[in-house]
């Protein structure tokens, strides 16, 4: 008996495997949804209609409620990305999509052409003849973007297409289809954890759903959130990948800007940066730009004048990159801001010295400010005979203890604890019997 072969399935992407399958299964922005099917069947109709823009967020629903509207109404598809019209070839194949009147099995053809915001930088002619094109096409069109408005080349389909703007999809939209998923899937979860992936979506269905795949079989809370530590750290190293690697100015003022990085942190992140990936030379240019930056930040300070935002931003992040007088091509990784490594590192430390300089200002009744000032002499009264007056006194716990003791000193500390409780029972004593005592 021959044995059989057995090929192994290959694994279905959730973002496949649960893509909408008809208008039901569609979430968010119903309606949209609604007008976009009401202008399919006017186009089925034979009533000619504008030629559709949907533009927002992405993993929103854009290219999916497309392909939807395609496969719902019989229409074969054309489908393009913008990025690929890059000459007169490809142009003309859009144009005979646009142009023809019927498709192969004789119905309308849908051409969706994805990510028109994409169109390159250089091609601005471009721009122009695609516009032309869908304007007068004779078959049904739809057109996506991220950003309708940051493009001068977009103003013509702004005025030639129907406008529809795509909301990011409601957190609880998203957490209620992943409960639905994880149950079909037999995907163990903790119901705090799923409220938080689809709150860390952003409206982001579609990436939501490739982090539910990458977690699962079992989904925990802390699986979440160490998810989302790693995809803001990805974010930032798109960015200063662009940043230090890119060459067109526009491109990364564009990328900068739309990036979803803090614009402190991303200066904390790229002054880190500068002198690992320029040499010597270029670091003292670039550090020469972003102290320029840095002079536009005092100004915001001083005046409150915020409009030099735009300013501080592109001489710290632009124009360090641009700076440089030649292209690196060799690959060194980024490293993380060396202060905000010991801002964390000392963050325990700044607690407690909180902490106590809020409890000797409440006694002494003064500000913290000054308790903070005054917290050597404290320190130094701490190594006394008398530190457990103190500790009854200020109400010291054992970590503020340690800390004003100036070290790990744990058992010095329990021992200061234990005295000042014996201190307490013994003034607690010498109250009943009307007796004055002193704490200090």
């Amino acid at each position: 008996m021959e044995a059989q072969i057995v090929t192994p399935q290959k694994p279905v992407l959730f973002t496949d495997k649960y893509f909408p399958k008809s208008f039901e299964e569609f979430i968010g922005n119903v309606e949209i949804v609604d007008f976009t099917i009401d202008w399919a069947k006017k186009w089925g109709e034979g009533k000619k209609q504008k030629p559709l823009l949907f533009f927002g967020s992405p993993g929103v629903g854009k290219t999916a409620l497309a392909l939807l509207i395609a496969k719902e109404m019989g229409w074969q598809l054309f489908e393009s990305n913008a990025s690929d019209l890059r000459n007169k070839e490809e142009i003309e194949k859009v144009a005979g999509a646009a142009t023809g009147n019927a498709s192969l099995f004789g119905g309308l053809r849908l051409v969706l052409i994805d990510e028109i915001d994409c169109l390159q930088v250089q091609d601005r002619g471009g721009a122009s003849a695609i516009a032309s094109i869908v304007k007068e096409s004779n078959n049904p069109v739809i057109l996506t973007a991220n950003d309708l408005y940051g493009d001068k080349k977009l103003i013509p389909f702004r005025t030639i297409c129907e406008l529809k703007e795509f909301k990011k999809i409601n957190y609880l939209s998203i957490a209620k289809k992943l409960r639905e998923i994880c149950d079909k899937e037999n995907i163990a979860y903790e119901e705090e954890a799923i409220k938080e992936l689809a709150k860390n979506s952003s409206g982001d269905y579609r990436s939501t759903l490739l982090d539910l795949h990458s977690l699962s079989p079992n989904i925990t809370l802390l699986d979440v959130k160490n998810l989302d530590t790693r995809q803001r750290k990805e974010k930032v190293f798109s960015v200063l990948t662009k940043i230090f690697k890119g060459d067109n100015l526009r491109e990364i003022n564009q990328f900068v800007y739309n990036s979803e990085v803090p614009n402190d942190l991303l200066i904390r992140w790229v002054e880190e940066n500068i002198p690992r990936q320029f040499d010597s030379k270029d670091s003292a240019v670039a550090f020469d730009y972003l102290s320029k930056g840095d002079i536009f930040n005092g100004r915001i300070m001083r005046r409150q004048h915020y409009s030099f935002l735009k300013y501080s931003g592109f001489l710290s992040t632009t124009a360090v990159g641009l700076s440089r007088s030649k292209n690196y091509n060799s690959f060194i990784p980024f490293q993380f801001p060396s202060l905000l490594s010991s801002l964390s590192a000392s963050s325990s430390s700044r607690t407690l010295r909180k902490s106590i300089a809020k409890k000797v200002a409440k006694k002494i009744h003064c500000s913290s400010s000054q308790a903070v000032q005054d917290m050597w002499l404290l320190s130094l009264l701490m190594q006394s005979d008398k530190a457990e007056h103190l500790v009854l006194g200020f109400d010291f716990d054992e970590k503020e203890i340690m800390f004003l003791l100036g070290g790990k000193k744990e058992k010095k500390a329990k021992e200061l604890l234990t005295k000042a409780k014996e201190l307490e029972k013994k003034i607690i004593y010498e109250k009943s019997f009307n007796k004055q005592s002193k704490l200090f």
